[in-house]
């Protein structure tokens, strides 16, 4: 015996029992599933924007990426899903990631259905950058995408180190990246013993005793901590 399906229209409502924390320009996207009737039912909402009731979404980013290239230079990628009366994308940048100025400009395909790829490189990068585009309608509406970060390797925390570690010498050479905006000794007990203000790329420092310390430094980008022992 064959069974007839009737499937009616419903309102359906999803809810999370967790709040989550908005950031601006991020996307967020969730899913779930459940049962009516016997019947079941998953969804998954992605990719979020705010638009009016009954417009079209002009513009489906699905990617925006921003790394350093062969050349030492910030190269920026970003992907569209489709388009609908894009004239372009204006790409920004920023040093604080506060104060924007225009860079340059991309024209976009106007309208598609398929899936595009876009690429920028700042001629100009020499230090930390934030990027992000502005995408114009045809009407002059505008659309932000997410900020990215690019960091040139002179500027990276990885550009921190310390040697000889362990040392049997109180002196103990410190690297450090450009732009170490403080750098600061503390004991095994957190207490501090030392802060330098915008130190040298080369530091030394003198260890007042053997033991173990912390070494630290602070940057535009973020801080990093390492260990130091002195036998």
């Amino acid at each position: 015996m064959k069974r007839l399906l009737t499937i009616t229209a419903i309102t359906l409502c999803a809810y999370h029992t967790r709040a989550q924390q908005i950031s601006p320009g991020a996307l967020y996207a969730a899913s779930g599933s459940g049962s009516a009737n016997g019947v079941s039912v998953s969804w998954v909402l992605g990719s979020l924007n705010t638009f009016s009731d009954l417009s079209v979404l002009p513009v489906r980013l699905i990617s925006f990426e921003g790394r350093l290239n062969a050349a030492g230079l910030a190269e920026l990628h970003w992907k569209t899903a489709e388009e609908t009366n894009n004239v372009g994308f204006e790409i920004q940048k920023s040093l604080d990631g506060k104060n924007w100025e225009l860079l340059g400009w991309i024209d976009g395909a106007v309208n598609s259905k398929t899936e595009k790829s876009y690429h920028y490189i700042d001629q100009e990068f020499t230090t930390t950058s934030y990027y992000r585009l502005r995408q114009v309608d045809a009407d002059d509406s505008y659309t932000y995408s997410k900020i990215v970060c690019v960091i040139p390797e002179k500027e990276s925390l990885d550009r921190f180190y310390v040697y000889p570690n362990p040392s049997r010498e109180s002196k103990v050479q410190v690297q450090l990246p450009e732009r170490t905006q403080r750098l600061l000794l503390y004991d095994q007990l957190g207490n501090k013993l030392g802060q330098f203000e915008a130190p040298a790329t080369e530091h030394i420092i003198t260890l007042p005793h053997p033991g173990s310390f912390m070494l630290q430094i602070d940057t535009p980008i973020g801080s990093k901590t390492t260990k130091l022992i002195f036998h």
